[in-house]
């Protein structure tokens, strides 16, 4: 196993020697176990690192000054950084010795344990155990390999009796590993040498009851448990049990619109089987999110400890900053925002400013208004559809002043709009423009968007399968009066590219690309966000039925034009036979003065029966 790793290791070379002539560093411990020529850290050859805002705001609810925290296993540097930062004393567990000098060097208030976790000191207790990489990464190929099971067991009593542990498990059900499409997978990760779906232990936790009662087993009680999305190791939407499976909840129109823009964020550019959030979204109908929930993070303390552990219904944040904020309902069924974790500098990119108190309205009676026009579409209902375009046009106009928006209205889309029996509301967002925008601009962008979801999608609608994003997008704006030309729909594209550069930083190229992928949508075109192979196939089979259709128009056209040649061709040997022949000439003739025959004897005719009727009503009146 260690050559393997030597192998597939970039520069082991250089990276090793330069590891044995570093100087010694005194915060590293070398407890056994340890991995030599290996490194989690290779972002092409391992797995990616937890990270995130909400994982952050959880761990400051328990790290402090004076508490001992330990981290088993890698971790993004920030989410150590802010540990220590928080004076608390914190050792660090990492299998690869690599990796452990690095971090000793890099984090000199941080104590460095090298080697596996089974070498852990039994008698080292801590008040807060963090495993937000799971359990997967605490095992050495040095020594002996303990199960997942074994590995929680080992993680608990590493808890001090009134101490904290937090842990990410993953699920092996959930959503990513069934979207996931990465051929050779196994051969490309390093950490990947045994197939957590070939594993056979009978022990391992597949749900979260069964984690619970794995930790209760070992002195531990779950006092807040979270469904993870959309990934294990970048948590940004946490759910809490009081919103799974309730399908009655005010949250859930909240939870829908957040799910949908965390897994458009975390799988842009991605190949996956399928679109996660077609799965996700036929998941929160059944009420079955916390089923396929990628991963699960649970909270677990001593069991004679009394403390309350605060549970939140629906935490959100980002996978970058450390912005993060709390969605929850009231006692009277309002829906309050509240800000967790704000930024901490203003963030302005492309003239967007990142918001750090994000508002939301405070209603327990509503729906997203993408999701009430995509039902629409789907059941052909123009009427409905029109009344609530004109209601969303009228509150967009009203929000603006002399024709220009600003805030984060201005970079709503439909999707971030929450209709009410008051009236739309918005939704938290991102970011908001530095100047006004053109309300024009942010109308069709936010209509242009849902256009091209429409066409990319494949979802019924009521017009031809062969509409152009641009062509839908002047049918729905036709339905509240507004007219659209190619500059209009250019310039709304343009400022939706400011936002993605923004949001994921875009190079220049990158950017060219995404304008002209943008400006071509057509019904032969995948999604613009997750490349998913169902809807590269869906897209293969629009390309297919609409050159079908051409096919059968061009075969249409060419015998219509055939039959019309004939035609002509048979008038116009009818022209010259009467034309040059005496025969026909006579017939021409004939035919000439039969018609003037038949037109002069059905006047006469005529006006011999009008006579006659005269006549008769005069005797009459005699």
């Amino acid at each position: 196993m260690s050559e393997r790793s030597a192998a597939l290791l970039p520069n082991q070379g250089t990276d090793f020697e330069a590891a044995l002539s570093a100087p010694p560093v005194n915060n590293l411990r070398r407890i056994g176990g340890e991995m030599f020529a290996w490194s989690d850290r290779d972002p092409q050859r391992s797995e990616p690192l937890p990270r995130g805002a909400v994982l952050r705001h959880l761990l400051s609810q328990y790290a402090g000054p004076g508490r001992t925290v330990l981290v088993a296993g890698p971790h993004a540097e920030e989410v150590v950084v802010a540990l220590a930062d928080s004076g608390a004393s914190v050792s660090w567990l990492l299998r690869s010795l690599i990796d452990a000098e690095e971090a000793a060097r890099n984090h000199s208030r941080v104590t460095v344990l090298a080697g596996a976790a089974i070498k852990l000191d039994a008698a080292e207790k801590f008040d807060l155990v963090v495993a937000a990489d799971g359990v997967d990464r605490l095992n050495s190929a040095e020594g002996e390999q303990m199960s997942a099971a074994q590995l929680i067991d080992r993680l608990a009593a590493a808890v001090q009796p009134d101490g904290v542990l937090l842990l990410v498990h993953d699920n092996h059900f959930g959503v990513h590993h069934t979207v996931r499409l990465e051929p050779g997978d196994r051969e490309r990760l390093d950490s990947d040498w045994y197939d957590p779906e070939d594993d056979n232990d009978t022990q391992y936790p597949a749900s979260p009851e069964q984690l619970a009662a794995r930790l209760a087993e070992s002195g531990l009680t779950v006092a807040a448990s979270y469904a993870a999305f959309p990934e294990p190791a970048a948590p940004t939407v946490l759910v809490g049990p009081g919103l799974l499976g309730e399908v009655s909840s005010p949250l859930r129109p909240r939870l829908g619109t957040a799910l949908s823009q965390a897994f458009a964020a975390a799988y842009r550019g991605r190949a996956v089987l399928s679109d996660p959030r077609r799965l996700v979204r036929r998941a929160l109908r059944a009420g079955a999110e916390g089923t396929v929930a990628p991963a699960w993070l649970v909270i677990a303390r001593g069991s004679d400890q009394a403390t309350a552990v605060p549970a939140h219904e629906l935490l959100i944040g980002d996978a970058h900053g450390t912005f993060a904020y709390e969605v929850a309902a009231s006692a009277d069924g309002a829906v309050r925002t509240t800000v967790l974790e704000q930024l901490e500098g203003p963030i302005e990119r492309e003239g967007l400013r990142r918001i750090s108190e994000p508002e939301a309205p405070g209603t327990d009676d509503g729906f997203v208004l993408e999701e009430r026009l995509l039902h629409l579409a789907a059941t052909n209902d123009l009427r409905h559809m029109r009344i609530e375009l004109a209601r969303y046009d009228s509150w967009l106009r009203s929000q603006a002043q002399e024709g220009m928006l600003t805030g984060p209205v201005a970079l709503a889309g439909l999707a971030d709009v929450f209709l009410t029996e008051d009236g739309p509301s918005l939704l938290p967002t991102r970011w908001e423009p530095v100047e006004p925008i053109p309300l024009e601009t942010a109308e069709i962008r936010a209509v242009w968007l849902f256009a091209v979801q429409l066409v990319t999608s494949g979802q019924p609608h009521p017009w031809s399968i062969a509409s152009s994003a641009v062509d839908l997008t002047a049918i729905l704006l036709g339905m509240v009066g507004l007219g659209v030309d190619a500059d209009r729909v250019r310039a709304a594209v343009e400022l939706h590219v400011r936002l993605e550069t923004a949001e994921f930083e875009l190079s220049l190229s990158d950017q060219h690309d995404r304008r002209l992928q943008l400006l071509s949508v057509s019904p032969g075109s995948a999604q613009v966000d997750v490349a998913g192979f169902r809807e590269l196939t869906e897209a293969l089979w629009r390309q297919r039925y609409e050159a079908s259709h051409l096919l059968a128009m061009m075969d249409w056209t060419e015998q219509m034009i055939k039959s019309r040649d004939l035609a002509v061709s048979k008038m116009d040997w009818e022209v010259q036979f009467y034309k040059k022949t005496w025969a026909g000439r006579f017939l021409w003739v004939s035919r000439s003065a039969y018609r003037v025959l038949m037109r002069d004897g059905r006047k006469f005719v005529r006006g011999r029966r009008a006579r006659k009727a005269a006549e008769a009503q005069s005797n009459a009146v005699r």
